[in-house]
C-alpha cells in the first residue's frame, strides 16, 4: 500500500476520488451521476485499484456497496490524502488572491428566499468569478457527503468537524396581520396562544411546541395545535399576512414585512422559539488548514451585508 501512495500519478488520484466519492454516494449510480462517468468506468478503475494494491477493497457479494476492512483502512488514508491535496490545491489558488469557482450552498427554503436571495446579485458584481449553486430544502444535510461547501442554517451545530460563524442575531418573533390583530384583541400572554388561530412549522408529523422565556426568566412551553401547518417557512410568512392566523418566524425573514406593516410583532416583551433559542442565522462550513478563498468570500459578505441591513 505504501508503494501505492508513494508513486501515485495523477491517474491515481483520480482513481482515489472515483473509489472516496463511491462509498460516500454509496452506490455506483450515484457516483457516476456525481463525477460524470459510467457505472462500468467507475467499477473497472475500483478493480484496477485492487489489483495494483493486492487487495479486495470491496465486498462484490452483498447487494449494497460494502468496503472490506482493508478497503476502510484504505479509505480513511485516501480521504486524509485527497484532503491534503485539495489544501494544496486551495493554496496555489488563494495565492492567486481572486476568489473563483463553483461555490454550493445550502439553505433552508425561507432563509434561503427571504434572507440570502436578495445579497445574490450584488455578490455575483463582486466576485464574477464565483459560481453560486444554492439549494433550499427542509431537510438538515452532511456538508461533507453531500459535496457542500456552506450550510445556512438558523440553529447551531454541535459538531466539532466544522466552523460555526453567526452571521446575523436573529430572534424568532410572533406575527400577524393587522386586521387578524384586530379581530383577536384579546392576546395578552404566551398562555392565550393555544387558543387563537395559529400557523406552525412542522416536520416528520412531530408534536408543534412553542417555547418562551416568562417575565421570571423561566423557560415555558406551549403545545399549539395549529390551523396550518407547513415545513416551509415562506407559507407560514405568506398565510400570516394573509391573515389566516399567528406565525412564530425568524426576525430576519419578516423584517420588511414589520417594516412595511404588512405585519405586525405580537407580545414583544416575550422571547420566543421553536425548538431552541439559537438567536441567530449561522454559517456552517468545513475546517481547514486553507480556508478556500471562495468560501471566505461568501461568508464574509453575507455578514456584512446582513448586519447592514439591520444597522
Amino acid at each position: 500500500m505504501h508503494s501505492f501512495f508513494a508513486s501515485f500519478e495523477m491517474k491515481a488520484l483520480d482513481s482515489l476520488r472515483i473509489f472516496v466519492t463511491t462509498q460516500r454516494k454509496g452506490s455506483l449510480s450515484a457516483a457516476a451521476r456525481s463525477l460524470s462517468l459510467s457505472p462500468a468506468t467507475i467499477s473497472r478503475r475500483i478493480s484496477a485499484m485492487e489489483e495494483e494494491l493486492g487487495v479486495q477493497l470491496v465486498d462484490r457479494t452483498s447487494r449494497n456497496l460494502k468496503v472490506t476492512e482493508a478497503g476502510q483502512a484504505f479509505l480513511e488514508r485516501a480521504e486524509a490524502m485527497l484532503e491534503l491535496m485539495n489544501e494544496a490545491e486551495q493554496a496555489v489558488h488563494n495565492a492567486r488572491e481572486r476568489p473563483e469557482g463553483r461555490l454550493r450552498v445550502h439553505s433552508r427554503t425561507h432563509i434561503g428566499l427571504r434572507v440570502l436571495a436578495p445579497l445574490l446579485p450584488r455578490f455575483a458584481e463582486l466576485y464574477p468569478d464565483i459560481r453560486v449553486e444554492l439549494e433550499l430544502s427542509e431537510h438538515p444535510i452532511n456538508l461533507v457527503d453531500q459535496d457542500f461547501d456552506v450550510d445556512v442554517r438558523t440553529g447551531e451545530s454541535n459538531d466539532s468537524g466544522f466552523v460555526i460563524k453567526r452571521l446575523l442575531s436573529s430572534d424568532e418573533v410572533l406575527v400577524a396581520s393587522p386586521a387578524f390583530v384586530k379581530t383577536y384583541s384579546r392576546i395578552r400572554h404566551p398562555t392565550d396562544l393555544p387558543q387563537v388561530r395559529c400557523l406552525t412549522y412542522r416536520r416528520d408529523r412531530e408534536v408543534t411546541t412553542w417555547k418562551y422565556i416568562d417575565q421570571a426568566g423561566e423557560q415555558k412551553e406551549l403545545l399549539i395545535q395549529g390551523v396550518l401547518s407547513a415545513n416551509n417557512g415562506e407559507l407560514l410568512r405568506l398565510a400570516a399576512i394573509g391573515g389566516m392566523g399567528v406565525a412564530l418566524l425568524s426576525e430576519a425573514t419578516v423584517r420588511d414585512d414589520l417594516r412595511d406593516g404588512a405585519l405586525v410583532r405580537l407580545l414583544p416583551e416575550y422571547r420566543f422559539a421553536v425548538r431552541a433559542f439559537s438567536n441567530g442565522i449561522f454559517a456552517v462550513f468545513r475546517q481547514s488548514r486553507v480556508l478556500p478563498l471562495k468560501v471566505r468570500a461568501f461568508v464574509d459578505y453575507v455578514a456584512e451585508a446582513m448586519r447592514s441591513e439591520t444597522g
